[in-house]
């Protein structure tokens, strides 16, 4: 009797430990606070529903910051005159900050799902777009690690669907921790949902 009345305490915990424990980042909320019910069917159950990387803001911003260190940099040389020095160097200042604001706003308004029935990535600070394909349309699944994302452990992966003129396409969960364990747990999403076809 005692191990009946265990089992729901048991499956719940499990359901919300893979939710946040997804990457070594995740965000700790509960599965209600991170995916709006309006967007999930009856019946569908979250497998995990996590955010890029924290080093999603840096690295995509890395380019621009880079350029505003350079002159920053310029702007203390003989180049520039030295009444302007100041002036250069708080421009690079601003703008830099400014490029890793909206890079913040970016990662605040990313999320991507996956349930057992199809993934989810959803973006945008003023409009949101959201990437939808139900599990058994996905035709391939590809992780980029780039040099900047191997140095931090992060990774991409690319999600493509049905052909272009079949109303398919290709979405990104971009930057995420623990990119191969991610990448495999979709994997596997897509061949039990496949296995579910074929039955």
């Amino acid at each position: 009797m005692r191990a009946n009345g265990e089992r729901p305490r048991r499956m719940k915990r499990n359901i919300v430990a893979h939710a946040e424990g997804s990457t070594g980042t995740a965000v700790r909320l509960p599965v209600e606070a991170m995916v709006p019910s309006h967007l999930l069917d009856g019946g569908e159950v979250v497998h995990f529903a996590i955010k890029p990387s924290p080093w999603f803001v840096l690295l995509s911003s890395l380019r621009w910051v880079t350029a505003m260190v350079l002159v920053a940099g310029l702007g203390m040389t003989e180049v520039v005159t030295p009444s302007y020095r100041t002036y250069v160097l708080q421009m690079a200042i601003l703008f830099a900050g400014a490029r890793l604001g909206w890079a913040m706003l970016e990662w605040v308004s990313r999320l991507y799902v996956l349930t057992n029935r199809r993934v989810m990535s959803i973006r945008g600070v003023f409009r949101v777009e959201m990437f939808e394909c139900t599990l058994d349309r996905i035709q391939n699944t590809g992780l980029t690690l780039s040099l900047s994302e191997r140095t931090v452990r992060v990774g991409t992966i690319a999600i493509q669907t049905a052909a272009a003129g079949s109303g398919g396409g290709t979405g990104f969960w971009r930057m995420v921790a623990r990119p191969l364990e991610v990448h495999e747990k979709l994997r596997e999403a897509i061949r039990r949902a496949l296995n579910r076809g074929n039955i």
